[in-house]
């Protein structure tokens, strides 16, 4: 045969062994090298690559432990039949390469983390305590198809907690569970008019505009003012609004009552018009009363409600809900092959279990004073810096929005806060339509532990200190 044209780079830290190794199974499996096909011998090819026959033993034996090759006595190195092989990658080319784009993201020590929750405060022994029951208790039921909006006890004490909570008027049968946000999404564009012209908050949560995209659903956007969206210039039959109202994601906006008023007003001007009011994480207020959802003051049936256990418990919980009007519930029931019955009944009977016992309220109250405390540490620590930072958004929630005033863009502020480890979102990564050179960011707080949180604020601050000015490329 040809001598094996293959290139090893002796200057790479990967032993020469096993860059031959790697050419040579690379070539059997896209057929360069054909079963039967036999190859070099050591000392051959060890005097064509200049390197030590024992480099080339130690290949080839690679080789042959794993089936690739076999030495027959007195007669050579042979291509083994690799069709016997169990498992073969034949796509070695098509193989994504890990780019700069693709790499994992550092770990940075200072993370203002969206989505994240306090892990020391998390209640492990009671839900461990509910998940034993669940697991060792004769509950038999549970491992049988469950109901497709979710077990019954779920939604009851869902809807009972929304009422005192939030002011929702639902009744368990209004309620429907999923694993995600998303799968609720998903459920609700199913539910209304299929040519329905869908408003969107800008700046806003991504998975939102995806969803609709991927459903190839049109949509517009609305952008959001410091009292929230103005809805009283859009007309037209079949419209649907996505909001945030309690705590708008990103900015934090609260959404005033007049404009709650003008959107309700809105709705009800015209037969399928919907207000999809996500509530994802008011349960954490901490200046003022508590606000009352949108729907609790819809008197029309034209508010569908939307939230998830992934910041009051955990994300890894996956039980999002809504809660739909009466007709669609209606409609719910009549649609066939439509997504449900998603989340494990042993998940929904220890969530459940937590809150019929109280457990689910104390862990909230509790909560809430945590991160009350990292937020008031936080905003009193960089409101100490008005010249470097402006708050807002911090009245609810577990993030709060902060605006560079040293005079950086968006880009001189992001090479300093990698350079001093520090993981943060810009406002800029969730706007669509409306843009702003002004260089925002979105401060996540709530996985931050508590005796950390001043550490964090300060090296965020040293981030934006003049003497430390990045200039960007």
């Amino acid at each position: 045969m040809e001598m094996l044209m293959f290139d090893i780079d002796k200057l790479k830290s990967q032993p020469i062994y096993l860059q031959l190794y790697d050419k040579i199974k690379e070539s059997i499996i896209e057929g360069a090298l054909r079963e039967g096909e036999k190859l070099p011998s050591k000392r051959q090819l060890s005097q064509y690559l200049s390197v030590s026959q024992t480099t080339i033993e130690n290949a080839y034996s690679q080789l042959i432990d794993e089936g690739f090759v076999i030495s027959k006595p007195k007669s050579g190195y042979f291509v083994s039949d690799i069709e016997s092989l169990p498992f073969i990658a034949r796509n070695t080319k098509n193989t994504v390469e890990v780019t700069e784009e693709s790499k994992p993201t550092p770990h940075y020590p200072f993370r203002f983390q969206l989505g994240a929750i306090d892990k020391a405060h998390f209640p492990l022994e009671t839900l461990r305590k509910f998940s034993k029951e669940a697991f060792e208790e004769p509950q038999f039921h549970l491992v049988e198809t469950g109901h497709k909006q979710g077990d019954f006890a779920l939604r009851k004490e869902i809807s009972q907690y929304l009422f005192h909570s939030r002011g929702v008027q639902a009744t368990p049968a209004q309620v429907i569970v999923a694993s995600s946000t998303d799968q609720i999404l998903s459920i609700i564009t199913d539910l209304l008019p299929p040519k329905s012209h869908y408003l969107l908050e800008d700046p806003l949560y991504p998975q939102v505009h995806q969803l609709l995209k991927r459903k190839h659903i049109n949509y517009s956007f609305l952008k959001v003012h410091d009292e929230g969206v103005q809805i009283a210039q859009h007309k037209g039959d079949k419209d649907v609004v996505y909001i945030t109202p309690s705590h708008q994601f990103p900015t934090g906006v609260t959404m005033k009552l007049k404009q709650r008023i003008a959107l309700l007003k809105w709705a009800q001007a015209t037969p399928f018009r919907y207000i999809i009011e996500d509530d994802y994480d008011s349960e954490f207020r901490y200046e003022g009363k508590p606000i009352p959802a949108l729907q609790s003051l819809d008197q029309s049936g034209s508010v569908i409600y939307v939230s998830t256990f992934s910041k009051s418990i955990a994300p890894s919980i996956r039980i999002a809900y809504a809660v739909l009007p009466i007709a669609l519930q209606q409609q719910y029931q009549k649609t066939k092959n439509i997504e449900g019955g998603t989340v494990p009944r042993h998940t929904q009977y220890m969530v459940s279990q937590f809150m019929a016992t109280h457990h689910f309220e104390r862990h909230l109250n509790r909560m809430r004073k945590i991160y009350r405390q990292k937020r008031d540490i936080l905003i009193a620590t960089l409101n100490r810096h008005p010249e470097l930072i402006k708050i807002s958004g911090e009245k609810t929630g577990m993030h709060f929005v902060i605006t560079i005033t040293n005079g950086w863009t968006e880009a001189q502020c992001i090479q300093s806060f990698h350079h001093h480890r520090i993981e943060i979102k810009p406002l800029s990564a969730y706007r669509y339509q409306f843009k702003t050179t002004t260089p925002q960011f979105v401060l996540g707080f709530g996985g931050i532990p508590l005796d950390e949180v001043e550490s964090h604020a300060k090296q965020l601050i040293s981030s934006l200190q003049p003497t430390d000015r990045i200039k960007s490329d």
